[in-house]
């Protein structure tokens, strides 16, 4: 099965979304968008597939500036479905913040608590 890549350009209230089988996957930028379901539905379907996939490395990497709670519920979703893959333990997170930004940290930790997929948490200097 081949999965095309996923690429959805950065808005004012949207992250950067970019996934794909080969190389590093990246979800950049601000989530508040004004309907998260339709913004989140054809990345959760992405996954859905990708999940059922034989990749056997996948990294993730996230950076949001910030997300709002309706995002909150579909990144949850987005990570609940990749813990559920056959090949979750070839998966990694590595969930970036800027410096002292204390509310990603702690977002990212409420995340990986929730699932079992490794994270690695990287501080920004700029």
């Amino acid at each position: 099965m081949s999965l095309e890549p996923l690429a959805i350009p950065a808005k004012d209230d949207t992250p950067e979304i970019y996934l794909s089988t080969s190389g590093v996957s990246k979800i950049r930028g601000r989530s508040l968008p004004e309907n998260a379901y339709e913004f989140y539905e054809p990345i959760l379907e992405w996954v859905t597939q990708f999940s059922k996939s034989n990749v056997k490395e996948f990294t993730l990497e996230i950076w949001f500036d910030y997300f709002n709670s309706s995002s909150g519920r579909y990144i949850y979703e987005m990570l609940h479905r990749l813990d559920n893959s056959v090949n979750k333990n070839c998966y990694k997170v590595v969930w970036k913040y800027e410096k002292e930004d204390d509310l990603m940290v702690e977002r990212g930790e409420a995340l990986q608590s929730l699932c079992s997929i490794p994270f690695q948490f990287v501080e920004l200097n700029n």
